[in-house]
């Protein structure tokens, strides 16, 4: 590669000491890139160094733990050999105004006595896009040598600093949220060292974390590829150019005692042969003030340009607080009464109940025998088809729109043999008189397979049994274990409903790509919502950034009998799934009137979020970004529209206390005049005080606040000057 001499100049004259590093640095290229400097190691093409006048410094790395590209190159001799910038000499790095890029033409090695046959080149481009404040970073691996790559980490970021201190640093995705100098700690235990099984303990104790975006799984399952790192003072959001289909998007972050900042690599564990060469997809990088809802920006339109719905989420899933669940029973219709939870007859009652409460949706679970095709008739215990057909309908004029869940993704006997397939030894067995309760190994009854989706016998089987269930129960339906393979089928029947009945709704259980389902699916009805066990023992999973960032579906947040937990779901503007439980029995077999409480903040949340509906429907979710630092003992969230702000503040500790906090509006709602009109209410939506022009900074304090109960606080531009 040849370079211009004015160039060469330049790449001379930003060849300048870096005097925090020690001796083994020894000069550094600078570019500045849509406001991030980016300080690169001019010997190995590492990243020293990240700034932005928002966020401050971001990253500070020595250029021997230094980062950008590290590979895994394993011979015989040494398996843990990698190949990394940071072993690197003899880089060469061209830069322009809107760029830089650099090449490695031989990447080095992490031990000098290994003798290699050809080299491994490399090349990173790091480029200012369009948008004017995001940077891209992509990378292409030449493999001109006689072994494989086994791993690529690509970016890979050494150094990340704490910016907002060990308790105010956060790794958020849109699946979780993780506190890296927290969760991530020295060990001073006996444990195997080697061990990689601690990413769901609220005390990891290990120096490193993978976490995988893919479905909505568990709680370390980030759902989406969007990460965003950093503080209420700013940070960096990251993500690359991939939608369905690609790779899945793993990342890992890594603290070690030599090295305490944070190590955050994407890792690709596709193999690169001899003679081959591969390319990293393009990495969208936003540096970023304020906190994580200023560096999603980017990543929201990349989602509405990726997103195609065939049809609107209805207006009622839009805009309502929750759904109803309701399983009929326990799965073994010849035990007759003590089987059946509920009657068809009673779905009615259930309705009334739910709407009074605040709720206009319902799923019902467990109707008929699942996992044979074409469907039965429903249980006979519970009803005739008729009671079925008659319940519905009585439910619709309640107001109450039902969906019949189907699973048939999986499949058992005697479907199974008919399509010429074998079930396995366990499959979905559950009842509360066997040990353990789910799947036990002496039990066989429902043992299942995947369906060949691509088989026209399964899909034919389908058709039939979704248009029996729309002819003759409801144009609702809730799909169990929902993945792409199976959209063909979708494309088919939802256009029967969807095109003439504007309630009709399509859920699902996300078991892979939320990016894809995104298209068809109203909501969502996952386990791994607002569960204890799903998600590692938390009682919180935040996923505020999916709500933030995708315009469908509304995800469920499951609540068996903790009441003060609907008002998570209600201020994250998530779904509500009500599915209480008899004592010691399944989940949705008790009534709502059965757990008063559960009634009581149900018709509060339903009210308040109808007194503000706007926000919620239209305005733009920014989570605790409203925030100048954050608040200990508490969960705030605020909505942005073009002229108004709303902020709730809740508080989540035990004892009853005032919360001070301070917010800056003018990020978030532009004042000509600097001023702005404040509204203060109750949690029932009773406003509280006078009036009051404030400005953009105000330091707030609410009354006392018990145990899980809020304040709303309304901002308005002001025309006073």
């Amino acid at each position: 590669m040849k370079f211009p001499f004015t160039l060469l100049l330049l790449i001379a004259i930003t060849h300048l000491p870096l005097r925090s590093y020690e001796q083994t640095a020894s000069s550094v290229t600078e570019v500045t890139l849509n406001g991030l400097k980016i300080s690169i190691d001019s010997q190995t093409g590492s990243i020293v160094g990240l700034e932005h006048p928002g966020a401050g410094k971001i990253l500070e790395a020595k250029p021997e733990r230094a980062g950008l590209i590290d590979m895994a190159y394993p011979i015989p001799e040494f398996e843990a050999l990698r190949l990394a910038s940071r072993f690197s000499k003899e880089v060469k790095i061209e830069k322009t105004d809107s760029a830089v890029i650099i090449h490695w033409n031989n990447v080095g090695a992490s031990r000098t006595w290994v003798k290699r046959s050809g080299n491994v080149s490399a090349t990173a481009w790091l480029q200012a896009m369009p948008d004017g404040k995001s940077v891209s970073l992509k990378c292409r691996i030449e493999n001109k040598s006689e072994k494989d790559i086994g791993q690529v980490m690509f970016p890979d970021f050494h150094g990340l600093l704490p910016l907002g201190g060990r308790e105010g640093t956060f790794l958020r995705t849109t699946g979780f949220v993780r506190k890296p100098f927290e969760d991530i700690k020295m060990t001073l235990y006996p444990e195997f060292y080697a061990l990689d099984d601690k990413t769901r303990k609220i005390d990891t104790r290990d120096t490193y974390i993978h976490y995988g975006g893919r479905g909505l799984g568990n709680g370390d399952e980030m759902i989406g590829r969007w990460l965003d790192y950093g503080s209420l003072q700013g940070g960096i959001s990251l993500f690359p150019k991939q939608w369905t289909g690609d790779e899945p998007t793993k990342i890992r972050i890594n603290r070690l005692e030599l090295d305490t900042n944070v190590r955050l690599m994407h890792v690709h564990s596709n193999a690169i042969k001899p003679g081959e060469q591969w390319e990293s997809p393009e990495y969208v990088l936003t540096p970023h003030a304020n906190g994580w809802a200023k560096g999603i920006e980017t990543y929201r339109a990349f989602i509405e340009s990726k997103v195609n719905r065939l049809f609107p989420v209805p207006k009622h899933v839009r805009e309502g607080l929750g759904f109803r669940t309701v399983f009929m029973s326990r799965w073994y219709p010849e035990d007759g009464e003590r089987d059946r939870s509920f009657t068809f007859s009673q779905l009615p009652q259930i309705a009334k109940e739910a709407k009074e409460n605040g709720l206009d949706q319902m799923v019902v679970w467990h109707w008929f025998r699942h996992f044979i095709l074409p469907i039965r008739d429903p249980y006979s215990n519970l009803g005739t088809p008729a009671d079925l057909s008659k319940a519905l309908k009585e439910c619709d004029k309640e107001g109450v729109n039902v969906s019949l869940t189907l699973s048939i993704t999986s499949i058992s006997e005697p479907t199974a043999s008919e399509y010429g397939l074998k079930v396995g030894a366990l499959g979905w067995t559950y009842h509360p008189e066997m040990w353990p309760r789910f799947n036990p190994p002496y039990t066989k009854g429902r043992a299942t397979t995947h369906a060949k989706v691509n088989d026209p016998r399964w899909q034919n089987d389908v058709m039939s049994s979704v248009k029996k269930v729309y002819q003759n129960y409801t144009h609702s339906i809730t799909w169990d274990q929902a993945h792409t393979g199976v959209e063909k089928v979708w494309k088919q029947f939802l256009p029967l409903v969807k095109n003439t009945d504007p309630k009709a709704t399509f859920s699902a259980e996300i078991t892979h790509s939320a990016e894809r389902l995104a298209d068809y699916l109203d909501f969502t009805w996952n386990w791994e919502s607002g569960s204890w066990f799903h998600h590692g023992m938390r009682e919180y999973r935040d996923v505020r950034a999916f709500n933030a960032a995708f315009p469908a579906p509304r995800l469920n947040y499951n609540i068996n009998r903790n009441a003060q937990h609907i008002k998570y779901a209600f201020m994250d503007n998530s779904y509500v799934n009500i599915m209480p439980s008899k004592p010691d029995g399944a989940n949705g077999t008790a009534w709502i009137k059965d757990y008063p409480e559960l009634g009581r903040v149900l018709k509060q949340c339903a009210q308040v979020r109808k007194q503000f509906l706007n926000y919620f429907v239209d305005g733009q979710l920014i989570g605790e970004c409203l925030l100048t630092k954050p608040v200990d003992g508490a969960h705030i969230n605020a909505y942005v529209l073009s002229d108004k702000v709303l902020l709730i503040v809740m508080n989540t500790e035990q004892t009853e206390k005032k919360i001070n906090f301070n917010i800056d509006l003018a990020p978030w709602l532009s004042s000509k005049a600097g001023k702005y009109e404040l509204r203060s209410y109750d949690q029932f939506g009773k406003q509280t005080g006078r009036n009051k022009t404030i400005s953009h900074y105000w330091s707030g304090k609410t009354q006392a606040l018990k145990h899980m109960d809020f304040t709303i606080y309304e901002f308005s531009l002001s025309e006073h000057k």
